[in-house]
């Protein structure tokens, strides 16, 4: 039997993190462009881009680069928009090795108490192998950038 792309079952990641500050900080973090270049770990990259229009139905378009001098271009439609509660919209990454197109679901629980937040954050599917370890890191450069303030 032949691995064709239409047999191939690709699996999606689901990441679950408690971060410091409300839902608010923590939707702001993903709605605004310059927060997003700052946990995105794109302060150093000149060529960094961001057009956010979120809304349903609104597109966003993102030109990130990595360490090595790979540039990638992202863009996609947001889908659902629920204000400091939940955020759905598609990823198409163009440029570098893994190109592909996935859907992003990031849920915001606020934790009592504590004042904190959890974040769900849903890619389905994965089409490239680094997406876990680069969201990880994404998501700890989140929890510095809202514990700064």
């Amino acid at each position: 039997m032949s691995m064709d792309s239409a047999t191939v079952q690709m699996e999606s990641l689901v990441l679950l993190r408690s971060l410091p500050g409300n839902p608010d900080r923590v939707w702001r973090a993903w709605v605004e462009a310059d927060a997003l270049r700052a946990w995105f770990g794109q302060g150093e990259f000149a060529g960094w881009q961001a057009e956010l229009d979120v809304r349903e139905g609104g597109r966003y378009r993102l030109v990130l680069g990595d360490g090595d001098g790979t540039e990638y271009r992202i863009h996609g439609v947001y889908r659902e928009v629920t204000p400091y509660q939940r955020l759905v919209f598609t990823w198409v990454q163009q440029g570098g090795p893994y190109q592909g197109e996935a859907l992003i679901t990031v849920e915001l629980t606020p934790r009592g108490g504590e004042g904190g937040t959890d974040l769900r954050f849903t890619l389905d599917p994965v089409f490239d192998p680094r997406s876990h370890d680069a969201w990880s890191a994404d998501f700890r450069r989140l929890g510095r950038f809202l514990r700064a303030g």
